[in-house]
């Protein structure tokens, strides 16, 4: 073949230059590499073309080139309108876990602030003749103005996932590849060029529509980022002004129609999704779509929900609405889990550096430990139980107070981990909560508690208030463990059957607490309802699915020990035994034992089940606002049970049912399998 025949880069008007370089490297060492100062390791290995474009960051195809961009090409309003939109998708994804280099980066303009700024633009340097329906401000002013808040609203995110209540790369990614996000700036300074900016619009000979449109986005700029600049102690009513106000203007903003810029227009070229072969990024980077816009409002309407109930949690000082709250956030099918940010705020405004909702002393925790489960704040528990004056049990005391302070903070934080992190997270609580109970069964014997008084009752009673939180982290891991499908075939009915006696064990708990307290609270026969339910469900899918233990003994028994190891650490040794234990040896007796009952039915117990959460429907307790939402999710589990009614109704039933029709796939609700027709 013809050498001037071979398609080479840059074409074949070219020097051959490989001989120069060989004679002045004849001097050089064999690995030494000569490098200028702006000229790094990483840019030299971005030289080398693999064949992987996510590796070749250097590599431009001849579809991907673009015209070069020019931060002061004159724009249009309505396309500025546009540009703005999509930085909020930029940002929004963002917060839904991908970086900065694929999303806020892709907009140009972040990238030169100072070409923009009006001060050192002069008028021999503005290339473009003066257009009225294009004015250079839309650009120095506006559009600079909105990318600093864009930057500066990143920053203050940013700070505040950096603090390790979330984790990089595991809920966000916090690389900013060597670019500013303003973090030498205020974020007040910021406000004032989006006030300057919106005196412009005010003053400019814009039409009123397209100063509207351009006005209303800016106000959501800036109080989007008014409410990242609040920091705990928050407020309150700032918080609620704040994320009203931009709500009404993403209603308003929704209802516009901007339509997207012609391709030819500069505002086209405005975003780069390739930007990252100019970046010094540390990872390869995938090229992203960016989410369609009402998608992108979307996401950032539920930023605004995750405000609005921040400050709804802030407003009701009480540990299990707290929990509840948490809870249907992981638990319901119909909640989308927060973004990393709020997930971190709420955790900093919950409880952080000793301080509880940035005003309360720790001791508050334990105070409500007790109010919210035996109906008695903590002072008047000390008094039944009268503890003696001695120094071993003023150390145990201490101890006991110091670790629920701990332990419940921890937990209250635990509610906005992402799920695979709570589980885990609770795999350690459960242990820990168990060492309080141990902690109190060793105080027991210094209390000398009066005659009469039910004091004694009271005294046998806390160890069970502790036994409590550890049934729940362990209802929670084998829950989590169904939700995101972590057991094998053959260990869901294992899982089944320990949780329903986890949960039998919490009932007779919260039976004893509920005989012994005078203040029994409408929240806690909620649970007592809740947990009735959900343990027969277990009890019955578990006979269901018995027949899908196949694995010989020795293997389902390490299986067992791995799955379970949670409970199996050796620290339990030298406490007192954790009931229910999690023995392999009971699983085959109990439940030949149930098949074996002639009268036992799984579609009653699910028909039995459904009852109870129906009847819960009205019932408020401790939910506060979410009271709806919990009604909500008793309604969705409820609607399970009336599914999988249709189950066998005897035991001789379950021996020729089809375990094949059980839909784990795509199935309505996370802890339990649709039933296929």
């Amino acid at each position: 073949m013809d050498a001037m025949d071979v398609d080479l880069p840059g074409g074949n008007d070219y020097e051959d230059v490989t001989e120069l370089f060989a004679e002045a490297a004849n001097d050089m060492e064999p690995e030494v590499l000569v490098m200028t100062k702006t000229f790094s390791l990483l840019d030299a290995m971005s030289a080398f073309e693999i064949g992987e474009p996510r590796m070749d960051s250097g590599m431009i195809t001849e579809p991907q080139r673009r015209p070069r961009f020019d931060p002061l090409a004159p724009m249009l309003p309505q396309e500025i309108c546009w540009i703005l939109d999509r930085a909020f998708a930029c940002e929004m994804e963002w917060h839904a876990g991908t970086s900065l280099t694929q999303t806020v980066y892709t907009l140009l303009y972040v990238h030169h602030l100072d070409d923009l700024n009006p001060d050192f633009i002069g008028h021999q340097q503005y290339r473009y003749p003066r257009d009225p329906r294009r004015p250079q401000e839309l650009l120095t002013v506006v559009m600079r103005a909105s990318a600093m808040a864009l930057l500066k609203s990143c920053d203050l995110a940013w700070r505040e996932l950096s603090k390790g209540k979330v984790f990089d790369i595991e809920d966000w990614l916090g690389e900013k590849s060597e670019v500013s996000i303003l973090e030498g700036i205020s974020a007040d300074f910021v406000l004032r060029k989006i006030d300057d900016a919106c005196t412009w619009l005010q003053r400019s000979r814009l039409s009123t529509q397209d100063t509207q449109l351009l006005y209303d986005r800016l106000l959501l700029r800036k109080a989007v980022l008014q409410l990242l600049k609040l920091t705990p102690p928050l407020s309150i009513a700032e918080l609620r002004r704040l994320t009203t106000n931009a709500r009404t203007l993403l209603q308003k903003i929704r209802s516009q129609r901007i339509a997207a810029p012609a391709p030819n227009s500069s505002a086209a070229f405005v975003f780069d999704p390739h930007i990252s072969r100019r970046l010094a990024c540390f990872m390869p980077v995938r090229i992203i779509d960016l989410p369609p816009q009402e998608q992108a409002w979307d996401t950032l309407s539920r930023l605004l929900d995750g405000w609005e109930e921040l400050s709804y949690l802030l407003d009701a000082p009480c540990i299990s609405t707290w929990e509840i709250a948490g809870c249907l956030r992981i638990w319901s099918p119909r909640k989308n889990l927060h973004p990393a940010y709020l997930r971190s705020l709420t955790q900093s405004a919950v409880y952080d550096r000793g301080t509880v909702i940035g005003r309360l002393p720790p001791m508050w925790l334990v105070d409500h430990f007790f109010e919210e489960s035996v109906g008695c704040s903590y002072d008047t528990v000390l008094l039944k139980i009268c503890i003696r004056d001695d120094s071993s049990a003023m150390w145990v005391k201490r101890e006991i107070e110091n670790r629920i302070c701990k332990y419940m903070a921890d937990d209250l934080r635990a509610n906005s981990h992402n799920p695979p992190r709570r589980r885990r997270y609770f795999m350690k609580a459960a242990l820990q909560w168990h060492e309080v109970y141990d902690f109190f069964l060793q105080l027991i014997p210094y209390c000398e508690p009066s005659v009469g008084g039910r004091g004694q009752a009271f005294v046998d009673l806390m160890p069970n208030i502790a036994v409590m939180r550890r049934l729940a982290a362990a209802r929670e891991i084998i829950l989590s463990g169904l939700q995101q499908d972590l057991h094998a075939r053959e260990e869901v009915p294992i899982a089944y059957w320990y949780l329903s006696r986890i949960l039998e064990a919490h009932l007779e708990c919260i039976d004893q607490v509920m005989s012994v307290t005078t203040q029994p609270h409408e929240e806690m026969n909620i649970q007592l309802g809740f947990l009735t339910a959900l343990q027969a469900m277990s009890a019955a899918m578990c006979t269901i699915t018995y027949k899908q233990c196949t694995l010989p003994y020795q293997r389902t028994a390490l299986n067992f020990v791995r799955r379970y190891k949670w409970a199996f650490k050796p620290e339990y040794e030298d406490l007192a035994p954790a009931m229910p234990l999690p023995d392999l040896r009971l699983f085959t007796p109990g439940v030949e034992q149930m098949l074996l009952d002639t009268h036992y039915s799984p579609a009653q117990s699910f028909a039995f089940a459904g009852n109870v959460l129906d009847g819960l429907g009205n019932s408020i307790g401790f939910a506060g606002i979410w009271a709806e939402d919990r009604r909500v999710f008793f309604q969705d589990l409820a609607r399970v049970c009336r599914q999988l009614e249709a189950l066998p109704a005897s035991s001789e039933q379950i021996l020729s049912f089809d375990v094949g029709r059980l839909k784990w796939v795509d199935r309505t609700h996370p802890w339990f399998p649709d039933l296929l027709v």
